[in-house]
């Protein structure tokens, strides 16, 4: 039997909304992931969701947050000096 051709393997598409990243990870993940988004937007209710890296992330003149999912924790990236002062 041949080993599959990487190049013949179909790749994961990248999430195109926070609610499709949300989808992909399980549920315990999920809901504290929902809950850092209400934080965020009532932090920056000016802010537009949009998917970065792939990952879920805020922008407002520039970008803001993103915050992610992995196995044994979940992450909330502060990517400019402005995002660090909205939750201090």
């Amino acid at each position: 039997m041949r080993p599959t051709d990487p190049a013949n393997v179909p790749k994961k598409a990248a999430p195109a909304t926070i609610d499709d990243y949300l989808a992909l990870v399980s549920e315990d993940k999920r809901a504290a992931l929902q809950a850092l988004r209400q934080v965020i937007r009532a932090a920056a209710p000016e802010a537009e969701e949009c998917i970065s890296y792939k990952i879920p992330a805020f922008r407002l003149n520039g970008m803001l947050v993103g915050f992610a999912a992995a196995k044994t924790h979940c992450s909330l990236y502060a990517w400019n000096g402005s995002a660090v002062g909205l939750f201090t």
